[in-house]
């Protein structure tokens, strides 16, 4: 793998969007099982929405360091997006990730979000992530229980209960 992943883990490579990967990032939010649990249940996004996010994922890169990565597998193969973007209604750092369904079940998303977070406390100084998933997506709960992180409450986000959680910066020992 290329030597610019911003983060690798055993099995993965964490790269910044360039431009010319909007195909992959439309074909993962083009099938309505990935887009599911996402944007509170809404049906695939339509190209502009899909335009608006991708150019919001290279310009937090371009401006913070940090967003939501092109995660590509071992063998080079595209399987999904992980990283980090702004929750609108708090301002605070969350953690998201979504992959393709050739990937579901092969522990991509711990293995991630666990580099993540070790990796965000490294080159951040924050003192605190949230994550949330929709309330009855019980997989990716799983994830972010896995990560430890520590569930907090149910919201209502756009009409649909969401599970909220945050993890908090290791205490340097």
């Amino acid at each position: 793998m290329s030597a610019d992943a911003v983060l690798t883990t055993e099995r993965l490579w964490l790269y910044p969007w360039q431009e010319e990967d909007f195909p992959l990032f439309a074909g993962l939010h083009s099938d309505p099982e990935v887009q599911r649990f996402l944007e509170a249940g809404e049906n695939v996004w339509d190209e502009p929405i899909l335009r608006e996010k991708f150019a919001c994922f290279r310009a937090d890169y371009a401006e913070h360091s940090w967003s939501k990565f092109k995660v590509l597998d071992s063998a080079g193969r595209f399987i999904g997006r992980a990283g980090f973007s702004r929750f609108e209604e708090t301002g605070e750092l969350e953690i998201g990730y979504s992959f393709m369904r050739n990937a579901w079940g092969k522990g991509y998303a711990t293995e991630v979000a666990s580099a993540l977070l070790t990796w965000i406390y490294k080159v951040t100084p924050l003192d605190h992530v949230i994550g949330f998933a929709v309330a009855d997506h019980t997989a990716s709960r799983r994830v972010l229980e896995k990560i430890g992180m520590t569930f907090m409450d149910v919201r209502d986000l756009n009409g649909i209960p969401n599970a909220f959680y945050r993890h908090d910066r290791p205490v340097a020992s």
